[in-house]
């Protein structure tokens, strides 16, 4: 009896193979690695257990799922999402679920976030700069008075304040009038002679009248850095240079907080030195334009305004 229940270990005995052996050999036996011996033992053990059978039938299935996914072709734009390193916000969204939120609370978040926007531009916005710079836009030069007289008028501006700034006028006094001798009858002179006394020559005419020649007047601006330190520097430098002011207002008035006025006259010889030294502050641009008034020999006048630069 003991010898008929021993197991033979040769190949003749054809011993079952174990339920666990069977099971860790499945994969092996689907791919085809074990020889004929094992393989045939496989098959036996799969014939008669069901759960040898089951599991063959998962691990073919996972094979072929396997297959499916090797043919699986990803597109460039996913690719280029997955290469993308993640942002701070694209974190912060996939973590707090944004795209499974409620439609009317995503509508009250971007609300609130326009709100808070609008709120901070107004309160950093430098509104009295604005107000400063539309106040100033536009002609520079600032009408202190407007004076009307027999339908034309004249700005205080044009007025002369001193002798350098006067029109130059005829200065021959005028002849006096003949005294008519009440003795003697007197002839009244012929009509040709009578218009020539009446009318006088162009060349007379020309050189009573300032408007008839006309002067010039240099007019511009500059801007500069720091106008509350170069402003008086500037003022300075005129006097230095022998100008005089004219015009109603000092000179170097303050129109506004960032703007300056200069009106003045200055020797002609000196007007080149004024520009030079202007042109190491900034680059000034004058014109020169006809004027009525016209000034002594050797005098010109200006109208500068010293503006902030803009940063």
């Amino acid at each position: 009896m003991a010898q008929e229940n021993n197991v033979p270990l040769s190949k003749k005995g054809k011993r079952e193979i174990s339920p666990f052996i069977g099971h860790e050999l499945l994969y092996d036996y689907l791919t085809g690695s074990l020889d004929k011996d094992r393989r045939l033992a496989v098959e036996d053990h799969v014939k008669f257990s069901r759960d040898a059978q089951l599991d063959l039938t998962k691990i073919q299935n996972g094979q072929a799922y396997a297959e499916k996914l090797a043919d699986t072709v990803v597109s460039q734009h996913i690719i280029g999402q997955i290469n993308a390193p993640s942002s701070y916000m694209s974190v912060l969204m996939q973590k707090s679920n944004f795209d499974k939120w409620p439609q009317g609370l995503k509508w009250g978040l971007e609300a609130l976030v326009v709100v808070v926007g609008i709120v901070v531009l107004l309160s950093i916005t430098p509104w009295q700069k604005v107000m400063e710079l539309s106040t100033t836009t536009g002609s520079k030069e600032v009408v202190l008075a407007e004076v009307s007289k027999t339908g034309t008028s004249t700005t205080v501006e044009d007025q002369p304040q001193f002798v350098d700034e006067g029109v130059k006028e005829n200065s021959t006094p005028a002849p006096a009038a003949p005294v008519q001798d009440t003795a003697k009858p007197t002839t009244s002179p012929s009509p040709t002679v009578a218009a020539k006394k009446a009318a006088p020559t162009e060349e007379s005419s020309a050189a009573t009248s300032p408007a008839a020649g006309g002067g010039f007047l240099y007019r511009g601006d500059i801007a500069v850095t720091n106008i509350e330190v170069i402003g008086p520097k500037i003022t300075d430098k005129i006097n230095e240079l022998g100008g005089r002011k004219a015009g109603a207002v000092e000179l170097g008035w303050k129109k506004t907080a960032t703007s300056m006025y200069y009106h003045f006259t200055i020797p002609e010889a000196k007007y080149q030195d004024l520009m030079t030294f202007l042109g190491t502050y900034g680059k000034p641009k004058i014109s020169k334009e006809k004027h009525p008034r016209v000034m002594p020999d050797g005098i010109v006048r200006l109208i500068i305004t010293v503006d902030e630069a803009k940063k």
